[in-house]
């Protein structure tokens, strides 16, 4: 991928990693009543396809609550692709079973866990059933013509933050619903300086303060990349009026990536029936 990023402008390195999703409810079957939107991306690590995002895009009313509701709301991948039937839709891919974490003091076993924003979902060749292609994207001069394939990010584009370096994302935003039809705005938001660790995240600054949230609202899960196409990590949040923005850094998503992996041979090996004998 790395050889191709070089050969292509960034801007549309940048629209064919961000995967733009919708958030439903559980119990809205057919995915029809969105009460959200955000982003993701595409990671194969392990020669494994990871869908990652912002835990807050999923679990939204956990974050509000600043506990585990206990409902997982639905995340579902626009796939731009039109149905021959319905020239007004576009399909979406629902996704399931997310990894997710929290913080446990075992000093104060009857504190409330802390929710660390990250979540990522293995991704089945049933997800795939359909092609994740591009929308027709204008930047300056440049664009990105519709119906284009998508990329997945490898692992070796996975890598820390340096202060040297301009980091960029790419996205969707200010959705609205008119009638039956979704309307949204792309946005770059270029120049993006990294600051010094922060908690579990990266502090990244912004060229100018940032004075209206919803010129953000809907990139959370975006993947922060640099003018090369290296990943150092997912966009996590904001602070309006100020320059600071929360990046989840890549090795807590390495380290809950081989979490999932470990559960899902786990659950493998317990489904597989043993058909040994002894003497």
């Amino acid at each position: 991928m790395k050889e191709k990023e070089q050969q292509i402008p960034l801007c549309e390195v940048l629209v064919k990693t961000a995967y733009q999703t919708q958030i439903t409810y559980p119990d809205d079957k057919n995915c029809e009543k969105p009460i959200g939107y955000g982003s993701g991306f595409i990671v194969r690590y392990k020669n494994v396809p990871f869908f990652i995002t912002a835990d807050h895009v999923i679990h939204g009313d956990d974050y509000h609550l600043k506990g585990r509701t206990g409902i997982d709301c639905v995340i579902s991948i626009f796939n731009n692709v039109r149905p021959e039937a319905d020239f007004v839709s576009t399909l979406v891919t629902p996704l399931g079973g997310f990894y997710y974490m929290e913080r446990f003091d075992l000093l104060k076993p009857e504190d409330i866990p802390e929710l660390i924003d990250i979540s990522l979902c293995i991704m089945k060749p049933i997800n795939f059933q359909y092609p994740f292609l591009t929308e027709e994207v204008h930047f300056h001069e440049i664009t990105v013509k519709p119906g284009e394939h998508k990329y997945q990010i490898p692992e070796n584009l996975l890598v820390e933050p340096n202060e040297e370096v301009n980091y960029f994302v790419y996205g969707k935003i200010k959705h609205q619903m008119k009638g039956i039809v979704l309307y949204r705005e792309d946005t770059l938001k270029e120049g993006l300086r990294y600051v010094c660790k922060s908690g579990d995240y990266h502090l990244l600054n912004t060229s100018d303060v940032i004075t209206d949230y919803n010129d953000w609202a809907g990139l959370s899960g975006s993947p922060v990349l640099s003018e090369s196409g290296e990943c150092i990590g997912v966009l996590c949040s904001i602070l309006e009026n100020s320059n600071s923005l929360w990046v989840m850094p890549v090795n807590k998503i390495k380290m809950l990536m081989d979490i999932a992996l470990m559960q899902e041979e786990y659950i493998n090996n317990e489904k597989t029936p043993d058909v040994s004998t002894g003497c």
